[in-house]
């Protein structure tokens, strides 16, 4: 008995722990984003001030690299002190799109769409209907288009998943799912039709999300035009900027949200210079484009002694806080390439740059998810990877699921 007494002590210290000292606690020691995860564990109380509206936009605004193990049915997240595992337990696997702390998975040619919360670990499953207002969605039981895009209002939680370039026998079309209404339906304005969508190439079905638009790079290598495609979520418009180039180089343009604007950053990595990689072309005439930041670009190199730098990806989430994805490898004694990972994050308040932990899936990894079109020659392929700020809320009027397997 006098054990139990014991028990029940050390579990009641935590209920009558005062809770101006564990908002003081939360709010002013900047907790990685994986102590905020295990705290809110601890007990309801604590579930409740750490999802609550006092510090909502105080603690959960620090962006973290979010990576889908495909291959073992894993994902993981990082802020900066360690590698948080999720088991992925639904069917969808490969990420499609993400904002406002969700992701969303699906697969090539599936009407399924899954809106996963890596925080809470819940998720919501989204079929796009065979018909809608008598048209037809799927043709040959396939669901084919060219991008998705999800936006996600910070303060309701209610979000907006976009489905660009929807086939439809003579042209294409988009959908628009709204969680407000929990309904499916056809986009008025006409998809562009610029180029030829039967040829095009979406390199990453992710969208960009800036100032209440989002925006795609697509690729079309029978006319050799690369196109940022544009998605006004308020009118529900479409717009395209297009731009003519000499060969393909549909894998040298990248594209990201970093203080509050669309960045590109060429990659040609074909050639080492670092003057290479800043864009020059006609997407830099929209008002909301910019190029990278070059001096941000050349303090990669600072990461390599006695090299002038490596490959990588970019990712950012709209804020001033980047990641690099470096895929790189070392030469072993038997003279055979040692492929493995190292992602770095450059920190905006501390103006460093610096690899966190050593990702627990290094070796062996996909740096990309490739999506085949048994028909044709792979056409897409999905990046792996994405920059989110997690937050633990999702809206209650959806019924989300809580997955049954989970780890902090």
């Amino acid at each position: 008995m006098a054990l139990d007494r014991k028990e029940y002590r050390a579990q009641d210290l935590w209920e009558r722990l005062p809770i101006e000292l564990l908002i003081k606690v939360l709010r002013d020691y900047d907790l990685p984003v994986s102590t905020l995860a295990a705290c809110r564990s601890v007990c309801k109380k604590w579930n409740e001030i750490i999802d609550g509206p006092e510090l909502r936009h105080k603690i959960w605004n620090k962006e973290v690299i979010f990576y889908d193990a495909r291959l073992d049915s894993t994902a993981y997240f990082c802020f900066h002190d360690r590698w948080i595992r999720r088991n992925i337990t639904f069917k969808s696997k490969v990420v499609v799109a993400a904002d406002g702390g969700l992701v969303c998975f699906s697969e090539i040619f599936s009407t399924e769409f899954v809106i996963y919360n890596p925080v809470s670990d819940k998720f919501l499953i989204l079929n796009v209907p065979h018909e809608i207002d008598g048209l037809p969605t799927v043709f040959d039981g396939k669901l084919e288009l060219i991008m998705v895009g999800l936006v996600v209002d910070q303060t309701t939680k209610h979000f907006k998943l976009v489905l660009g370039g929807v086939l439809f026998p003579d042209r294409r079309r988009s959908l628009i799912y709204k969680s407000t209404t929990s309904r499916w339906s056809w986009i008025i304005d006409p998809f562009p039709a610029l180029l030829n969508w039967m040829e095009v190439e979406c390199k990453d079905g992710k969208s960009v999300l800036c100032n209440g638009c989002m925006y795609w790079l697509v690729w079309d290598p029978t006319t050799l035009i690369m196109a940022l495609l544009i998605f006004d979520l308020s009118e529900e418009r479409w717009d395209v900027m297009a731009e003519e180039v000499m060969e393909d180089t549909s894998d040298g343009l990248q594209i990201t949200a970093y203080e509050g604007r669309v960045y590109l950053l060429a990659m040609d990595w074909t050639h080492f210079e670092f003057d290479r990689r800043i864009y020059g072309g006609k997407f830099l005439h929209h008002p909301m484009v910019r190029r990278m930041d070059r001096s941000l670009i050349g303090r990669t190199r600072d990461l390599w002694d006695m090299e002038d730098g490596r490959p990588f990806k970019i990712y950012a989430a709209g804020g001033s806080d980047v990641f690099f994805v470096f895929d790189t490898f070392d030469v072993t004694e038997e003279e055979e390439e040692d492929e493995y990972l190292e992602v770095a994050k450059y920190w905006s308040e501390r103006d460093v740059i610096e690899f966190l932990p050593e990702p627990p899936f290094r070796e062996g990894h996909e740096m990309f998810v490739w999506a085949f079109r048994p028909e044709i020659e792979p056409r897409f392929f999905r990046d792996a990877w994405c920059a989110i700020i997690p937050a633990p809320r999702v809206n209650a009027e959806q019924k989300w699921i809580t997955q049954q397997q989970r780890h902090l």
